[in-house]
């Protein structure tokens, strides 16, 4: 798979706007969250307001940057190794809530470290393993997110 050659002033200039376009969605729907329910104390809001400016921001930054450089190099978009992540990216997403954080975290880690860092099985299966129990661990046990325990939870708690 070979991909589209672009000027790099466009591609930063395009990456700059669509971040910034995602900053304003963060920023757009974090206003609509529902105010605090004591003056001074943050709300629902308050993260996502904070990272849709600072989103927006940084993709202006990288914009008006591409503008003013116009770099006129160009760089391939679209090979194998980015098909191969964005594929897997959206296949993590979708798979979870019904494989759950461990088996979906695991399986992505594993196949990026394999097909894009060339790494070999023996050594990516320990590594995702580690890295997923470390997120886990950090997310459930240290700041107490919930995460899905999915088709794992499903196996060990009927």
């Amino acid at each position: 798979m070979t991909g589209a050659r672009v000027a790099q002033w466009k591609a930063e200039v395009a990456g700059g706007l669509l971040l910034a376009a995602i900053g304003g969605f963060f920023l757009y729907f974090g206003l609509r969250l529902p105010p605090p329910d004591e003056p001074g104390v943050p709300g629902p809001g308050s993260a996502p307001i904070a990272l849709g400016v600072i989103i927006a921001l940084c993709g202006l930054a990288v914009a008006i940057g591409g503008l003013r450089k116009a770099d006129r190099s160009s760089l391939d978009l679209g090979g194998r190794k980015q098909a191969i992540a964005l594929i897997s990216l959206v296949l993590a997403t979708a798979l979870f809530e019904p494989a759950g954080f461990m088996l979906s975290t695991f399986t992505f880690l594993t196949a990026g470290f394999i097909l894009l860092g060339g790494a070999s099985w023996q050594r990516a299966v320990p590594a995702a393993a580690l890295v997923s129990g470390g997120l886990w661990l950090t997310f459930t046990k240290l700041l107490g997110v919930g995460l899905p325990y999915g088709l794992i939870g499903e196996i060990l708690f009927r």
